[in-house]
């Protein structure tokens, strides 16, 4: 029997429901666990940190060094600090799309705080929308006891939670239990805490519950509908769903938590686990964690988190897409460069409306001049010049007929030729509301090609893949649209104190092929900047086409050898390694890779000794 259950506070977000049947609406109520003033008993994410977290105290006792098995790269708190998760409630981008989501619509910002700050939500604090009412926990969005105490909204025992059946998975219709024990993929755990073995967190529906969100307005009665019947705001979960990766049992949490041999704990008697699940959840948004410190103050351990999970954004986006050359020029024919969805999901994935790929691509003479070019970005105004012959992966919203980045407005997909995943099927992603629209992709079909014709003199051909996380049209948008707080005007500055968002360069290809390496990276050097932090400068390379990154490789003196650990922009000759252990030393080379992914020889190797 269904127990109807946690109603006290659930009138308060049915209030703006006659303003929204306008719209075509019907409220914001969505089943599953239902705000309650008498609380969850959530438990805060220190206290987790005793025992989850704390890794530059961990120290190996039969060599007095640091734990090689419970580093940073182990340890659960340093990840999840590290990420979008902890920031969901802080993120400015957010903030600003949040206000403008609540002018639109009053009463929307209930919808959207339900996955941005669970705890806040649940427990009665996110009214008012603007977060005034939120505790300090509340601020650290999606909690560790949050995930921890999910109960798969479907099931038996989630239908039994839930204050009426949840018809799907998505749009924050989660289901919280009662029991404060937490609920993890193993059978085996060695906790000193109450623990629940739970085969939804093995699955991708425990992210899906928030990672496939559709507009409730235009439903016709989100209660009984499942998310993904209605009109699209982010289907990531859906868009695996369907793809190869789901019928292969490859699991959101294969990438997003790769495995690390060690710990989960900093406690020596505690099993090294060949298979620990990071929980750093990379994703594509590195702009987001590199201004959070503009906004926010953040004390040294979590600001080391940001930058480390920084870096885990960019590696993760350059695994995200392949670029190679489809056809090659012969006699007369185009050059046809194929960009490959190497994701469980559409490329580019996430907020529809400020993240954007393309295909850069430059024609050479003899002298190396550039003597034509599409797809050109100015970095210094932020412009994509949309020539033409541009490839640029994206979706466009409109209002009827009207373009639109009001999203709470949005009710028509006027375009979206992201790539989809291996596994596509254009009938059942119809049924699912996320087919392409505007551009056609046969089944199977997980690549895009894009030729080219050579102008006269061509002698080269150099093509880039760029990701960008903010536009400048959007983030103009968000201050321009903003009538009610400084959210806008406040990302707007961070936009520009930040180089304006550049985009970052994932896969490149050049033809005719390039064997030339780089020039060795030199005057490499490195200082101890904190006991956790160490901080490398060089002199940039040079390359007879162009640097497109910098590899890091470290090895800490408790390992064997040299390993890869980060890569950066192309513009950045330095790095800042975050989280280490104190007192310790650590060696360093890095590598230039150019535009035909050849690596140039290392640096000299440097040691440094962090801080005690």
């Amino acid at each position: 029997m269904v127990r109807w259950k946690r109603i006290g506070l659930a009138g308060l977000y049915l209030v703006p429901a006659a303003a929204l049947m306008g719209l075509g609406g019907g409220g914001f109520y969505l089943p599953g666990s239902q705000p309650n003033s008498a609380g969850y008993q959530f438990q805060s994410t220190e206290l987790c940190s005793f025992c989850h977290g704390n890794s530059q105290y961990a120290y190996d006792p039969n060599t007095g060094g640091a734990d090689r098995y419970f580093t940073s790269e182990h340890e659960p708190h340093f990840q999840w600090m590290g990420n979008m998760m902890a920031q969901s409630a802080r993120d400015p981008i957010f903030r600003a799309a949040l206000t403008i989501a609540e002018q639109d619509v009053p009463g929307a910002g209930q919808f959207c705080w339900r996955c941005h700050s669970p705890t806040a939500w649940l427990e009665g604090r996110s009214v008012p929308y603007d977060g005034s009412n939120m505790t300090d926990e509340d601020l650290k969005g999606v909690q560790c006891d949050v995930c921890h105490r999910m109960v798969n909204p479907l099931s038996e025992e989630g239908q039994s939670l839930s204050d009426r059946p949840v018809p799907g998975i998505g749009n924050g219709m989660y289901v919280i239990s009662d029991d404060t024990a937490k609920r993890g993929p193993r059978q085996d755990s060695y906790a000193n805490h109450t623990w629940l073995y739970s085969e939804f967190h093995r699955s991708s529906s425990l992210c899906g519950v928030c990672h496939d969100v559709s507009n409730p307005l235009l439903a016709q009665n989100p209660a009984t509908q499942p998310p993904h019947t209605y009109f699209p705001i982010d289907r990531i979960y859906s868009e695996w769903k369907l793809s190869d990766y789901a019928r292969r049992g490859v699991q959101c949490q294969t990438c997003h938590m790769p495995r690390v041999a060690g710990r989960a704990a900093g406690y020596d008697f505690l099993p090294v686990r060949p298979d620990l699940a990071r929980h750093s959840f990379a994703g594509g948004n590195y702009w987001g964690l590199e201004i959070l410190p503009l906004f926010w103050n953040y004390d040294e351990r979590e600001a080391d988190a940001l930058i480390a999970g920084r870096y885990r954004a960019i590696e993760m986006l350059r695994q995200a897409a392949k670029l190679n050359i489809a056809e090659i020029p012969k006699r007369g024919n185009p050059i046809v460069f194929r960009v490959y969805n190497r994701t469980g999901h559409k490329f580019p994935s996430g907020d529809p409306e400020s993240r954007r790929a393309w295909l850069h691509v430059e024609f050479l003479d003899a002298n190396g001049n550039v003597i034509a070019e599409s797809g050109r970005y100015d970095f210094d105004t932020a412009t994509l010049h949309e020539d033409p012959n541009a490839k640029i992966y994206r979706v466009k919203l409109a209002e009827g007929n009207t373009p639109t980045f009001h999203m709470m407005r949005a009710n028509r997909v006027v375009f979206d030729n992201r790539i989809p995943p291996m596994g596509f099927r254009n009938s059942r992603f119809q049924q699912f509301l996320i087919a392409p629209v505007g551009y056609t992709y046969r089944d199977g079909q997980f690549w895009d090609d894009t030729a080219y014709n050579l102008p006269p003199g061509t002698v080269k051909v150099r093509a880039t893949l760029y990701f960008q996380a903010m536009t400048r049209e959007y983030v103009e948008f968000l201050r321009d649209a903003n009538t009610t707080d400084d959210w806008g005007e406040r990302l707007y500055q961070a936009w520009l104190a930040t180089d304006k968002a550049p985009p970052i360069a994932i896969a490149t290809a050049v033809y005719p092929p390039d064997k030339n390496a780089p020039s060795r990276p030199t005057n490499l050097t490195g200082n101890g900047v904190s006991s956790y932090r160490v901080q490398l400068n060089w002199s940039a390379s040079t390359d007879d086409d162009k640097v497109v990154y910098y590899e890091i490789w470290r090895k800490a003196a408790f390992e064997s050898k040299f390993r890869k650990i980060a890569t950066t922009f192309s513009t950045e000759t330095h790095f800042t390694d975050a989280g280490l252990h104190p007192d310790t030393e650590y060696s360093y080379y890095v590598r230039a890779i150019d535009t035909a992914g050849n690596a140039s020889q290392p640096s000299v190797v440097i040691t440094v000794r962090t801080q005690p």
